[in-house]
């Protein structure tokens, strides 16, 4: 019998492919996300030195710059937030796309795994009847002989 080969092996390799486009795409997210933490603890740490440096402005000019640059720094903390929350966003969906991915190579490999295991079957039963018959064929010639012998 012919060697086991998997008729749907280009899917599978397809489906491998998908998957792991879709674990790095996870990965991406991930360190977009660390990053962009990182950049809103910045601008906090900044906010909270910025803070503690008013209390010794005694100048009107320069609290006022104090006061623009604070308020800039403000609206930007807001603005990395939201960019948080969108790579949040986009990893969710990135997350659910791998585990779409993840399901349909696992769908592919029961099937795989199926149709190895019929062909496994399919060969045991051709090697019985092999065995059958070189048995009957074994019995055959012995009845035979033994016949011819009485």
């Amino acid at each position: 019998m012919q060697p086991y080969h998997f008729s749907m092996e280009k899917i599978l390799d397809w489906r491998e492919d998908l998957e792991e486009v879709a674990k790095k795409e996870v990965k991406d997210c991930e360190n977009l996300l660390i990053m962009e933490k990182q950049k809103l603890e910045s601008l906090l740490k900044e906010s909270r030195k910025l803070k503690s440096d008013n209390l010794f402005k005694s100048n009107i000019d320069s609290v006022k710059r104090h006061s623009l640059y604070k308020d800039m720094l403000d609206e930007n903390i807001i603005q990395q937030k939201l960019a948080i929350k969108n790579v949040e966003m986009q990893l969710n969906i990135a997350q659910e796309k791998l585990l779409k991915a993840n399901k349909n190579k696992r769908i592919m490999e029961k099937l795989e795994e199926k149709e190895r295991y019929g062909h496994k079957e399919a060969e045991k039963k051709e090697e019985q009847k092999q065995l059958d018959e070189i048995s009957t064929l074994q019995f055959g010639r012995n009845f035979t002989f033994n016949q011819k012998v009485k």
